[in-house]
């Protein structure tokens, strides 16, 4: 099991008993650059609001530096939902100590609904967890893009100045651009 995985386990004290294999066959959907924060076997309501579709499935959720994913095997069947954070326009969480704690994720197009815990304390740390994650993440796309716009403003004035030729400006300004 990853280190990172095991620590977010522990952290929060998500028992694996019984799902030990579904959280690593979870991990083989995982990129190598990507850092998980939290990992929890649920059951998993994914509503879709253009179809009015709704899945319930027993899954994996994971929350990542770079996105959300749900996996899910029933039979032979296998199904990963991802949910870009930039997707993600609002977070929160319900429940009771007879239903349980619930999250909320919410994009513009599917809600995901995740049973966590019984404990109102550990439920809104994982609420404020992704709401950070979200956040951390669209600034540090937000401050790239600028940084990408000042890259290109400079190559122009070397372009201006016969520094650089035409051809040598798009290609850098297309390299920065993707």
């Amino acid at each position: 099991m990853r280190k990172d995985v095991e620590e977010a386990l522990k952290k929060y004290g998500v028992s694996t008993f019984g799902n030990k294999k579904n959280i690593e066959k979870a991990e083989g959907k995982l990129w190598d650059d990507e850092t998980v924060f939290y990992v929890q076997p649920t059951n998993a309501v994914i509503y879709s609001v253009n179809i009015k579709n709704k899945k319930e499935l027993p899954s994996v959720f994971l929350l990542t530096n770079k996105r959300v994913l749900v996996c899910s095997k029933i039979g032979l069947a296998e199904t990963v939902e991802t949910f870009a954070l930039s997707e993600i326009k609002s977070v929160n969480s319900s429940g009771n100590s007879i239903s349980g704690g619930h999250i909320s994720i919410h994009t513009m197009t599917k809600t995901l609904d995740i049973l966590v815990t019984y404990k109102k304390k550990v439920m809104q740390e994982i609420v404020d967890m992704i709401n950070k994650v979200v956040y951390d993440y669209n600034n540090s796309t937000n401050e790239a893009g600028s940084n990408n716009l000042q890259q290109i403003e400079k190559l122009y004035e070397l372009y201006e100045k016969g520094i650089l030729s035409k051809e040598e400006f798009e290609t850098k300004k297309k390299k920065l651009l993707e």
